[in-house]
């Protein structure tokens, strides 16, 4: 010990200027950057949020130009389409038979001109008095007619050598006659912007005599993988497998999902993972597409430059969503470099997607395709993808952290929709997207989802087609605005009235805390569907796993309020807390925090008629830190375990109430 002081207490009085280069060296070192990177600088943000970003920088859609009918196929109007005349234009036989004066009646009647009026011939004149006409399918109908007896009422006579009709029914005016305009009125709406054109499109289009059609321009999207370990397709055969050679599965599946979404694909090839190299293509890319897509290099490797690179040419919105597959998605907005006749000063948007071809899959669906279907025409503020209530057909496994976008085929079963998994579902596995028409959302909980769980699916379209053949509504996504109609259904409500007043179904939220809260769900769910006010009700269950953690709980029940959990877009009308709460210190931390949350206000009377009902259960309800309030219109509840079933039949005719008066 001795021998180090000594060494120390010459080296502190060394002369100043020998201390210099050290001093040099150790300032240097804090400012080196660290040789691997650390922990992503980027909040994980909720998908709804992403979503919501990227559809605000999209600036709306393309310039219009006119396209040939017969090129129009999967594009969107960019303008309504009203008939500029009535169709039809003219009265028009609806079947083959012969045109006759009503009045006539029954009877045997000449046929004024043997050759009749058929479709597309010479008009010939009006009908003669006491005669009738032979008429053809769509044929103009004759002046003077006002009524067609179909060929079947019918019956040829000939009487010296003369040809006569004997008709068997009596006609009423208009009888067998379109009118003109009772297919479509001269000015009626008949196609409105926004609307995707398939084959029904176009016969519709044609037979108002539209030879072409007003559109948006087709965005252009460059595609370019990124990775030292891709080889294309075309050299599979040669790859190095020594040197962890790949072939690149991205680039095609992404070239063919631009095409599928209606857009211009333009491929860049592979770029390796080198920050000068990475930056000329992407500075290239932006020269001539409206977006570009690229996969890979956006994680926290040594070799991921992507998003410093998007940083230094523009801004970055979002570098991490909270999902799962896609964790490290990046979106960024980056100043047109030279405006193009086409582009002019839009800014170009850049996604970044994951080299995980999974991820990179779900990702540009959930991404991409809205920011294409925008920039294509689809009116802002719709939905891309139908969400429908499915029911899994076997057990899947839930993420503790992150909601997943489970791919799954969805089939029409016994009255109900049945989704089966795709398999194992890890990012890498390409072979989960191969047959997917759905994505489940999965919240984010731990634990399994038994099979026959009923949960949402966003319908994926298929061939171009708009979601599958489901058209989405106002509940689909992305969900960017509340429907009015939801508003008028909650405010329908009373206050002393049950759900069985209100028309919309309404959602129960159970927060279960603990393993105590979790034991008393089952027997709870079955009292509140026994009680005759669980109308049109559904339960969702989300369990925390420890009393103490009040950020758990408190983020459940901000989830169940706010429309973000697993109950899609539609706000818990009432949310019941399940918890052995007491009186120590850690326990009223969680019912503070649970107090604060009740921005709307805290009901005493509500607390009051649950403590009530659990009284007549147990005494031991009396000591229960029971409290009721309103967070977004959503009425809040703590229950303990010992009454739970009292406390939560009490309160089930409350619900709807809070909504009809958070205001």
């Amino acid at each position: 010990s001795g021998a180090r002081w000594s060494l120390s207490f010459f080296r502190d009085r060394l002369p100043l200027p020998l201390s210099l280069p050290r001093i040099a060296l150790q300032m240097a070192e804090a400012e080196r950057p660290p040789a691997y990177p650390g922990k992503s600088p980027y909040a994980m943000l909720p998908v709804e949020d992403c979503v919501a970003a990227v559809l605000r920088h999209v600036g709306g859609p393309l310039e219009v130009s006119a396209l040939p009918l017969a090129e129009s196929r999967g594009r969107l109007l960019a303008s309504d389409i009203r008939a500029l005349a009535p169709v039809p234009p003219f009265p028009a036989c609806i079947m083959d038979g012969f045109a006759v004066r009503s009045t006539d009646g029954p009877g045997r009647f000449p046929v004024d001109i043997v050759a009749g009026a058929t479709a597309g011939a010479s008009p010939s004149g009006p009908l003669l008095a006491g005669h009738l006409r032979y008429v053809t399918t769509g044929a103009p109908l004759p002046d003077g007619a006002d009524a067609v007896v179909k060929v079947e009422d019918t019956k040829e006579v000939w009487v010296d050598g003369v040809l006569l009709i004997d008709i068997g029914v009596a006609s009423k005016p208009g009888a067998n006659i379109r009118k003109v305009g009772s297919d479509t009125a001269q000015g009626e709406t008949v196609l409105l912007r926004g609307s995707r054109i398939g084959p029904g499109e176009i016969g519709v289009l044609a037979a108002l005599g539209f030879a072409s059609v007003e559109v948006h321009r087709r965005p252009v999207v460059a595609i370019f993988s990124t990775g030292d370990e891709l080889v294309d397709v075309s050299a599979a055969a040669t790859r190095d497998e020594r040197r962890g050679q790949i072939v690149d599965c991205n680039r095609p599946m992404l070239l063919a999902l631009v095409e599928e979404a209606g857009a211009e694909a333009v491929d860049l090839g592979i770029v390796c993972d080198e920050p000068g190299s990475l930056r000329q293509q992407l500075l290239a890319a932006l020269q001539s597409a409206d977006i570009v897509v690229t996969s890979g290099g956006v994680s926290r490797g040594s070799r991921d430059h992507m998003k410093p690179l998007l940083e230094e040419l523009g801004q970055v919105h979002f570098g991490e969503m909270c999902m799962k597959p896609g964790k490290p998605t990046t979106f960024a907005t980056v100043p047109s470099p030279s405006p193009t006749a086409h582009s002019g000063e839009r800014h170009r948007l850049a996604f970044a997607l994951p080299g995980n071809p999974v991820s990179c899959f779900v990702t540009f669906k959930l991404l991409v395709v809205p920011a294409l279907e925008q920039m294509l025409g689809r009116p802002s503020g719709a939905a891309t993808y139908a969400r429908v209530d499915a029911e899994i057909a076997g057990p899947i496994e839930m993420d503790p952290v992150r909601p997943e976008y489970h791919r799954a085929l969805a089939r029409w079963s016994d009255g109900k929709i049945v989704a089966e998994s795709t398999g194992f579902q890890r990012s890498s596995r390409i072979a989960s997207v191969a047959g997917t028409n759905c994505f489940l959302e999965i919240p984010k909980r731990a634990g399994v989802l038994p099979k026959g769980t009923i949960v949402k699916a966003l319908m994926l379209p298929s061939g171009g087609a708009c979601s599958g053949g489901l058209w989405p509504d106002t509940g689909g996504y992305p969900n960017q605005q509340v429907p009015a109609a939801t508003e008028t259904q909650a405010s329908s409500c009373s206050p002393d009235a049950s759900l069985a007043s209100c028309s919309a179904r309404q959602v129960v939220g159970i927060v279960a805390v603990g393993a105590e809260g979790e034991a008393v769900v089952e027997d709870l769910c079955a009292s509140l569907r026994a009680s005759a006010d669980f109308v049109n009700i559904e339960l969702l269950t989300r369990c925390c796993a420890q009393a103490a953690a009040v950020q758990e709980v408190c983020g459940a029940v901000t989830d169940l309020t706010s429309g973000l959990g697993p109950q899609g877009p539609q706000r818990c009308a009432l949310v019941l807390v399940v918890s052995a709460l007491g009186l120590s210190s850690a326990d009223a931390a969680v019912i503070s925090a649970l107090q604060a949350l009740l921005v709307q206000g805290e009901a005493a009377n509500v607390a009051d008629l649950a403590r009530r009902a659990g009284l007549s259960r147990t005494p031991l309800a009396m000591l229960a830190p029971i409290v009721a309030g309103v967070r977004n219109g959503c009425l809040v509840v703590t229950v303990p375990v010992a009454a739970a079933s009292e406390c939560a039949v009490a309160v089930l005719p409350l619900v709807g109430f809070a909504a009809s008066h958070a205001h």
